[in-house]
């Protein structure tokens, strides 16, 4: 059964309540000052109690005033052998009653997130598990957050098994809600299973090009450049190839060009095999999902299901999170939920449950225009085939053993050349060019380690940054892009000694190749000019 944990709301005090209590205080004190006032005291109230809502409607705008009559129990479930801890939201009834399971967001989340709408579906008779995601909380497991979710979709499936045996759930009334990658996670769920009654999904990624548009945004909270924004992106796809590289053994990345067709034909990989009653939701500042391309991907991912009971909603002045924001802008604050918001989920979660045959059919609420990022997206697979993660892979490895042995090469020539005190013996042609491709390895190198510095820093997805110091690897990039040239020159115009080995031939025509081979990747990586 689990630990039972009694829940109760802070009290409210209605006006009337006020009334009496003040009342009360009179006939107490009996102060004649306060008999002669009271009328005036007693019309204030009201009014007062409108301006304090009317100037916090987001305090308020959570719906969670209602009374509770519910109870929390700590309970726990299991797949595969991993433990996830949560909280069953448990309406008191004395018959069975319906029940929903939250699904997170990406992120190490545990089920705190999730209380307030949780508490607000038990409120009104509806059960809520929320759960910490494995590896966070007191959950076991070891944390994922990739595609495709596999671990995460059968977490949730575990949740469903789990309430399908509490004799106080109503085992053919069990509903899902996700928000953001919990939406991909709960089709995913309701496509394999027919006992998950109804979906709600909040901030759902139903297109493609969701991480650039995402990747715009962010850079533009964080106010660094374009550049920087394209290095993210190449580094993005480079990363996605990388796991599809090594995600089920190890396989060559792609290196045709990937077409994206428009939103309204895109295809979601689980959504369009989603059979049950949809109530999606969107902010319509939202900045972490395009929700006009999502829109249209949704409609046609359900109508490839042949399913026409969706209802979508647009809310107007709310973020992702679906909570009011002026901006919607990341990582800004919020204020609730616009009022009527939790309502809605809660009073279509009961038509979808007592009266499916009511429930509105491929209705829409509010607008969002398309932001367009699809063009933008296409134009970098026209380089895929030199921008995709087995090539850059290749690329940096030969980097980095070529131009780290050039380094310790000339700097134990340096050093060798100090203790022995030939500073002044006149060095042969063949050797200053040794030298010279010796010296523009070093700074290749140092331009390589730099730049995989700043790569990993404007790659994080919550705070990228680049320190002022990273912002001018470009001009380390053009100087060594001119030393290149230069070295090709005097290799055009000057005989190599005819005593070098076979071996020391390919070592230097294999340096060189890596020097020229390195003039491309600094013009792709955007390390040639004088500031990122």
């Amino acid at each position: 059964m689990g630990q039972v944990v009694p829940f109760s709301t802070p009290p409210t005090v209605s006006v009337r309540a006020a009334e009496a209590s003040m009342a009360d205080l009179v006939s107490r004190i009996g102060s004649s000052w306060l008999r002669r006032h009271l009328p005036t005291l007693a019309a204030a109230i009201p009014v007062a109690a409108f301006v304090l809502g009317m100037a916090g409607p987001a305090a308020r705008a959570d719906e969670t005033g209602a009374e509770s009559g519910f109870d929390e129990h700590r309970v726990e479930f299991h797949n595969q052998g991993v433990k996830l801890a949560g909280s069953l939201l448990l309406p008191r009834s004395e018959g069975p009653v319906p029940a929903v399971v939250f699904v997170h967001g990406a992120g190490p989340q545990t089920r705190e997130p999730y209380r307030e709408v949780g508490a607000y579906f038990a409120s009104q008779g509806i059960a809520a598990l929320i759960y910490d995601k494995r590896g966070t909380g007191q959950s076991g497991g070891a944390y994922e957050s990739y595609e495709p979710y596999e671990n995460l979709v059968n977490d949730a499936l575990s949740a469903v098994a789990f309430l399908k045996q509490r004799r106080e759930i109503e085992k053919s009334q069990i509903g899902i809600w996700g928000l953001s990658q919990g939406t991909y996670i709960s089709a995913a769920a309701a496509s394999r299973s027919g006992d998950i009654r109804f979906i709600i999904v909040v901030g759902a990624d139903v297109a493609d090009g969701q991480m650039f548009y995402y990747r715009d945004n962010l850079f533009r909270r964080y106010g660094l450049s374009d550049t920087l924004r394209d290095v993210a992106e190449k580094l993005y796809l480079v990363d996605q190839d990388l796991q599809r590289t090594f995600q089920d053994g190890f396989r060559l990345s792609s290196f045709a060009p990937r077409s994206y067709p428009p939103p309204d034909e895109y295809v979601h990989p689980a959504w369009g095999h989603v059979n049950q009653p949809v109530l999606a939701m969107w902010g319509q500042l939202d900045q972490h999902v395009p929700v006009g391309e999502s829109v249209a991907g949704l409609k046609n991912s359900l109508a490839q299901a042949n399913n026409e009971n969706w209802t979508i909603i647009i809310l107007p002045r709310t973020n992702h999170d679906l909570k009011i924001s002026e901006t919607g802008a990341l990582q800004s604050k919020s204020r609730g939920y616009p009022p009527g918001a939790l309502q809605t989920m809660t009073d279509w979660a009961w038509s979808a449950i007592d009266r499916p045959s009511e429930i509105s059919k491929m209705k829409q609420e509010g607008v969002a225009p398309e932001s367009g990022i699809l063009p933008r997206l296409a134009s970098y697979e026209s380089l895929r085939w030199y921008g995709n993660g087995t090539v850059q892979a290749a690329l940096w490895i030969l980097f980095l053993i070529s131009f780290s042995a050039n380094t310790i090469a000339g700097a134990w020539c340096c050093l060798t050349r100090l203790f022995r005190r030939r500073q002044g013996v006149a060095l042969p042609a063949s050797s200053r060019v040794v030298n010279l491709k010796r010296a523009i390895g070093a700074l290749d190198f140092l331009i390589l380690v730099t730049f995989s510095i700043a790569a990993l820093l404007v790659l994080d997805q919550l705070h990228p940054s680049c320190p002022s110091v990273l912002l001018f690897v470009p001009l380390l990039g053009t100087v060594s892009t001119m030393a290149t040239v230069a070295l090709l020159i005097v290799l055009v115009s000057t005989r190599r000694d005819q005593g070098w080995t076979a071996a020391r031939r390919i070592r230097f025509s294999l340096d060189v190749l890596c020097l020229v081979l390195f003039v491309p990747y600094m013009f792709y990586w955007n390390l040639i000019g004088f500031r990122f």
